[in-house]
């Protein structure tokens, strides 16, 4: 019968230094793991965190009546992108503040003329979001032009078809109608027919159909009541 080899001495003591080195990797390695771990989950929270702040902050530096003209463009036009929805809405709210101007107004006038259709084209020529003619559209260019940061050269029918564009001049517009009539329902009507035919029309006692003042006036009541929404 074979007799085992006995372990040497040198062998047990190798075997023993592996294990020493091996032990004292780990102790010095799962703590680093650990650590590095630990760092990774608290720099997410950190970015997290730091993106909550900056959407919190965002959304407080928004008016309520941005984010409620925002609502009802968004209501009509799912289809565009959350961000170009956002700059239509500022264009409408900074439009009319600059004059004086219901913003909720400027929103029914588009859901009657346009229903917030940017391209629309009308059987008459009119164009774009509150559907201008274009030789309305180059005569505001004209007049309002430095105002608007536009060049009248630059002008063409389609440029009307660009939303900020045509709400820019479409608001200055309503706003020239109302201060030449001093009567609301009188500067939609013309608004719609167009401010020489009212003008006649009134110098010489001539009825005229307020249908169309009628269908703004009734949704901007609509708007008006409509709840605040909340994002």
């Amino acid at each position: 019968m074979e007799k085992r080899r006995k372990k040497t001495h040198a062998g047990t003591l190798s075997c023993a230094t592996a294990c020493s080195k091996f032990a004292l990797a780990a102790v010095l390695f799962v703590p680093a793991l650990l650590a590095f771990k630990h760092l990774a989950n608290d720099t997410k929270i950190v970015k997290t965190t730091q993106v909550l702040k900056i959407v919190q902050i965002t959304e407080k530096l928004r008016p309520r009546e941005l984010v409620k003209i925002y609502s009802i463009v968004r209501a009509h036009r799912p289809d565009v992108a959350e961000a170009e929805a956002w700059r239509v809405s500022e264009v409408i709210l900074e439009e009319s503040l600059k004059r004086d101007f219901d913003p909720i107004l400027v929103l029914a006038v588009i859901k009657v003329e346009s229903r917030f259709q940017y391209t629309a084209v009308s059987p008459m020529g009119a164009r774009g979001i509150m559907q201008i003619m274009p030789d309305t559209g180059k005569f505001l260019t004209e007049t309002r032009g430095r105002e608007l940061g536009l060049r009248p050269a630059a002008f063409r029918p389609e440029s009307l078809d660009d939303p900020l564009l045509n709400i820019r001049l479409g608001v200055s517009y309503l706003h020239e109608l109302k201060k030449q009539f001093q009567n609301l329902s009188h500067a939609l009507t013309a608004y719609n027919v167009g401010p020489a035919e009212i003008q006649n029309r009134i110098e010489n006692k001539l009825e005229f159909s307020n249908e169309y003042s009628t269908l703004v006036l009734n949704a901007y009541q609509r708007y008006k009541k409509a709840k605040q929404p909340t994002f």
